[in-house]
Formats: structure tokens, sequence, C-alpha cells
């Protein structure tokens, strides 16, 4: 039998509130290799405890042991620089992990301040780095927190959700079941990816919109689903066509910008006149692209595709005609 060490055990145990029987916790360990009796186990249990934050329900037999849930079992502690990770997570990825996972990090997330007090250069460097959008900050849509982690929960163990559902087309909310496949959070805004029953493509579900969220215990068909894929193909600008030419007339250094950040790696810019600047990139054509280009104003001419320079010619013939101007 291999020599058994505290490690091996506090490994096996989980976190409160789910907890493990000690014949439980034994038959894992010998499946492992290891020689230990329940008796000798649990009394090993009991030593640890007074080193180690372990919490045991002795409510009702058999009784249960897990890590306390606040408990922090780091054997060396925290270096600086995982201090400042962890502090970077709770800052940035609340909204991409599952509440249950992030909750249970709560004791890392105060273990991570209580190192940084002892290093006053990278406190100070928290306090002097933010991610910030390149758009204008809208105000955040809260939904139901229990619902996100439902949602959160579905993709995870990828169980058909039954949903009540508020689209914008409809003029109440509807109830079915979907597969879930994913989750993104794009700006202020999180979404659910899913699978209606009947339908061959997946959706975007805004998770504000939800009124309700059953996890059936059905598991969802098995699918080919590729997030990357989704998202490469404009999935998420909305109402996305088949790949196109685009040609743009940039004025005013306007397009400059995209030969160091190019809109995409096989795209063609070309410098025609002081401060001008010609782009020829194949996009999808979707709402987003719309609304960045909108962005620019005056700054820029649509010469291709034809529909959508007619698009854009109607749209600022309109606005000119609430400005007052020549209709």
């Amino acid at each position: 039998p291999k020599k058994l060490n505290d490690h091996d055990i506090l490994l096996l145990l989980p976190r409160a509130p789910q907890q493990m029987a000690v014949t439980d916790l034994q038959a894992k360990l010998v499946n492992a290799g290891f020689e230990i009796t329940t008796r000798s186990l649990q009394r090993r249990l009991i030593v640890l405890s007074l080193a180690h934050q372990l919490a045991c329900n002795d409510k009702s037999k058999p009784y249960g042991w897990s890590h306390a849930a606040d408990s922090l079992n780091l054997p060396f502690g925290l270096s600086i620089q995982e201090a400042v990770a962890l502090k970077l997570t709770e800052s940035y990825l609340a909204d991409v992990m599952p509440s249950d996972l992030f909750g249970a990090l709560s004791g890392y997330f105060g273990a991570a301040n209580t190192q940084l007090k002892t290093d006053s250069a990278y406190a100070a460097w928290i306090n002097k780095v933010r991610v910030v959008p390149a758009t204008q900050v809208l105000t955040k849509q809260v939904g139901r927190r229990d619902l996100h982690a439902r949602a959160y929960e579905g993709v995870l163990r990828q169980r058909v959700l039954h949903v009540t559902y508020q689209s914008r087309s409809a003029d109440k909310p509807k109830s079915y079941d979907v597969y879930p496949e994913a989750i993104v959070v794009r700006g202020n805004t999180t979404y659910l990816i899913a699978k209606q029953t009947w339908a061959e493509e997946p959706i975007l579900m805004a998770l504000h919109k939800f009124t309700a969220i059953k996890i059936t215990d059905e598991p969802a068909p098995q699918s080919d689903f590729n997030l990357d894929e989704f998202i490469s193909q404009g999935k998420l600008g909305f109402v996305a066509t088949a790949p196109q030419t685009l040609r743009l007339h940039f004025y005013n250094n306007a397009g400059e910008h995209l030969a160091a950040t190019p809109l995409a790696a096989a795209q063609t810019l070309k410098v025609v006149g002081d401060g001008q600047h010609k782009l020829t990139v194949k996009l999808p054509i979707t709402e987003q692209l719309k609304w960045w280009l909108f962005g620019f104003g005056d700054r820029v001419e649509v010469l291709a595709p034809k529909a959508l320079r007619a698009e854009f010619a109607e749209r600022l013939r309109v606005a000119g005609g609430r400005y007052g101007l020549s209709k």
C-alpha cells in the first residue's frame, strides 16, 4: 500500500455545504491504493481538524466531514503574485463563473486581501489598473441571481432547461424547453446561448429577460456546438449575413488605427490621400458592425456592398431631415 499523507485525505474532502461520510472517504482512499480502516480514518480526521478548518456534521449518522465553507487550504499560503491574480479574478470574472464556484473562492479572496497588505507596491498597483469598455458605458442589466445560477448550472451539467422568456418580438413571456450551450458576457449584458427544441440553430437569450428557469433531470442532446466558431461567424453581432466584401473610405485619419488593430487578418488598408484610407475586408454584416461604422459619422463612406451603402445613404438622409437639412 502507498503511504497515506494528510494531503491525500484533505484533497478528497468536499467544501461545505457538501459533505462526505467516513466510510465513503475510506472507500475512495482504498481504491486509490491506500490502506486505512474506518476507525483509524475517523481518529485522523479529528486530529486534522485541530490544524485545518474542517467541519463535522454530527447531527445524524453517518457523520459528514467537509472543509469549512470559508476555509483556505493552502499549505504554504499565498504568494504575492497569486494574491494579485485572485484580486483580478474577484474584480473581473464574477460574471463568467458559476455562482457556487465563485462563492467557494471567498476564503481565497479574503486571504488575497491579507497578503496584499504585506506588499504596499502591489496593493497600490491593484488600484492603478482598470479594464474599461471601448464603447459608451450603459447601465448593467440586472436579473434575478437565482435564475442566473440555474442558467449557469444548466450549461455546466448539460441539462434541458424549462424556461419562461420575454423576447423582444412577443407581447408576453412564453414557456418552453431549451438545450443550453454556452454563456457569453457582452458588455453589460449576459447571454445564454441555447437551442430551442424545435429549432436547428442556437440563439442568444439575455439572462435579464428570463422570468423563470427550471433545471430538469433530462440530459440535453449531444451537440457539436463550437462557441469560438459561433462568435467568429458574427452571431453575437445580431442578424449576421454571410461574409461579404466590405469596402470603406475613411477621412480625417479615422481609419489609421486599423493598421495596428485590423478588423480581420486578411484585410487590405491603403493610404489614398492626406489622412484618407481605403479598407477592403470580408466580414459578416452585423448590426454591431453598423453601429461601429455610424460612430465615425462623416469620416467614413461605405463603398460596398451596394445594399449597405444604400442603407447608410437612406438613414443619413432621414437623419439630415430631422436636423432641418435638405431632403
